[in-house]
């Protein structure tokens, strides 16, 4: 467990992902689209499991069909899990409109009548939970990754693009070289105005709702000759750009797709410094669409390594002193210049949190010097909907193969019901996590006639 975490009180974690985004996913022009968006957040607090080690109390939305698995397998055997029996997009209410639930959060506390929560993103919803806890249960609550609510909108602010693009330049002595060029529009219409300007100059621009997930709402508008006219209503027609702010952001060209994650813990200020987590690159099925990372000590090596770390600790002590506390990523992209543009904050729990948590847990504090893991969330399973069918399908690719510190370890079977699942790959180097990717996507052609994966990128000069 990480040091701000007392393995003397007991540990429970809540996996409120849908919770987080649902405002914004709700923005989805139909129903249909709403629930899939939706439940593909839910489906995701499978990896809560790999949390902070063992043991815990893990609260997630739907059941857990590997759980007893991973549980077993890898030494989680002090860590359990609960999900409500009629789940909502908020998980923390969840718990608190189900008896059952509620009163083994309260059972868990101990004697003591004291308890560690942690959530995938501090809400309003999670400090309602808190409060009942507090005042109607009597429960000491301790959150040592979640500010205080008075400074709930910090973590708010810093998670917009608006933000994001306001408070850098405080703190980044060279954030004209660090930040993309981009336009801040405070509506449609600016926007269309902004975007036809840089199709006119000849230059691509990626559009971007001011709030957003998993590349939800961006547009990559290329280059080329079109009308106000014409932008204003391609920008309309998508539904979650509607009603809020937008940036329009100079595209960054380059030669091979290198996306840099940093993620930072912040602690709350007087109690230490902000600390690197891990650095991944991250993984897309298409533009925008996040699948997951790569962790490699290969990435420590690259030319724009030092500039990403040194900016993120910089708005991590930024972000202190306005009282912000838990993890964030800041996401980047390295041009065919070979230098890094900062992207965005993402202010929670991340994508690959989870990889690089049980990474330390199994592999210990140093496996970047003895592994490398590749995580994707969202492999298609085809006709697959039972967890059996799906271990036997992965068959001798499971970890570890020949007893080595290599093969897939599944993360995600809640989503089998949707025919997806998620899973880890070990390997020793990026080439052989590579090749153990495709031998994954081999088992499953017979089931499935055509999909697209990402590609491991390590990121090193040919």
């Amino acid at each position: 467990m990480p040091s701000y975490v007392d393995k003397h009180i007991p540990l429970v974690t809540i996996c409120n992902i849908s919770e987080t985004f649902y405002n914004f996913l709700s923005r989805a022009d139909n129903e249909s689209k709403r629930q899939h968006l939706i439940h593909g957040e839910q489906y995701r607090g499978d990896r809560t499991l790999l949390w902070l080690g063992d043991p815990k109390l893990v609260f997630v939305t739907y059941p857990i069909p590997h759980a007893e698995h991973i549980l077993t397998c890898f030494g989680y055997k002090g860590t359990s899990y609960m999900a409500p029996v009629e789940p909502s997009p908020w998980l923390s209410l969840d718990i608190l409109r189900e008896p059952a639930l509620l009163q083994c959060l309260v059972n868990y506390a101990g004697p003591q009548h004291k308890v560690q929560l942690i959530p995938y993103a501090t809400t309003p919803q999670f400090f309602k939970l808190v409060s009942v806890l507090e005042e109607e249960y009597g429960l000491t609550v301790l959150l040592p990754e979640s500010p205080i609510p008075d400074n709930l909108w910090v973590r708010d602010y810093i998670d917009t693009k608006a933000g994001f693009r306001a408070l850098a330049p405080r703190w980044l002595p060279d954030f004209k070289n660090l930040l993309p060029e981009g336009i801040i529009c405070q509506d449609l219409g600016l926007a269309a105005d902004v975007v036809h300007w840089y199709c006119h100059r000849g230059i691509s621009a990626v559009i971007k709702a001011d709030i957003g997930e998993n590349g939800i709402g961006n547009i990559l508008r290329p280059g080329k000759s079109m009308s106000r006219e014409e932008v204003l209503t391609m920008l309309q027609s998508n539904s979650f750009l509607s009603n809020d702010w937008v940036t329009v952001e100079r595209f960054i060209h380059s030669d091979k797709p290198v996306s840099p994650s940093l993620e930072m813990f912040v602690p709350p200020l007087g109690s230490g410094e902000p600390e690197v987590t891990y650095v991944s690159n991250q993984l897309f099925l298409e533009f925008g669409d996040f699948c997951g990372v790569v962790v490699t000590r290969e990435l420590q090596e690259e030319s724009w390594y030092r500039d990403l770390v040194a900016s993120g600790k910089l708005l991590a002590k930024g972000l202190q002193e306005m009282g912000y506390v838990g993890h964030f990523d800041l996401d980047a992209v390295v041009g065919s210049d070979e230098k890094v543009y900062l992207l965005e904050v993402n202010s929670r729990r991340t994508g690959g949190t989870h990889v690089h948590e049980f990474a330390k847990f199994v592999f210990g504090h140093n496996y970047l010097d003895h592994v490398v893991l590749l995580s994707h969330d969202a492999m298609k399973s085809g006709d697959i909907t039972n967890f059996d069918d799906l271990l036997a399908a992965i068959g001798d690719l499971a970890y570890p193969i020949n007893g080595e510190q290599q093969g897939v370890v599944v993360t995600v079977t809640s989503a089998l019901e949707a025919g997806e699942f998620g899973c880890i790959i070990v390997a020793s180097t990026a080439e052989e996590a590579l090749e153990l990717q495709q031998a994954l996507v081999r088992r499953f052609q017979p089931i499935l006639n055509q999909q697209s994966f990402p590609q491991v990128v390590t990121t090193r000069p040919n």
